[in-house]
């Protein structure tokens, strides 16, 4: 049975709450983590869903269109940031994403 809405957005917050945890006890700086959030809010701003939603063809016009005029640095910071969640979400959280979605998180979706 799929997981409520609520479920869900409940579910989205806690593993970004993971993903800073697991950032901070990794030893990365809280400008970083900061950066990283940041860039992680901006393309789930703009997707309007949770990342774990996105597919190769949802990044290719985010990085492609979106993106096409930013400077080089603000690519490579959100590409990196969102390999890296996808790279968490696999590690930490994938069977759980699966029994509430159906979906299999895959960094390699994104790539």
């Amino acid at each position: 049975m799929p997981a409520s809405v609520e479920e869900l957005e409940q579910f989205e917050t806690d593993v970004l709450s993971g993903f800073v945890l697991a950032r901070a006890s990794a030893g990365l700086a809280d400008g970083t983590i900061r950066g990283d959030v940041g860039h992680l809010d901006q393309i789930r701003t703009w997707f309007g869903r949770p990342l774990w939603d996105m597919e190769s063809a949802d990044a290719d016009a985010y990085f492609g269109k979106v993106l096409r005029d930013s400077p080089s640095g603000t690519r490579l910071g959100r590409s990196q940031a969102l390999t890296t969640y996808f790279m968490f979400l696999e590690l930490r959280h994938k069977v759980e994403l699966h029994r509430m979605t159906g979906r299999v998180s895959s960094a390699r979706s994104t790539r």
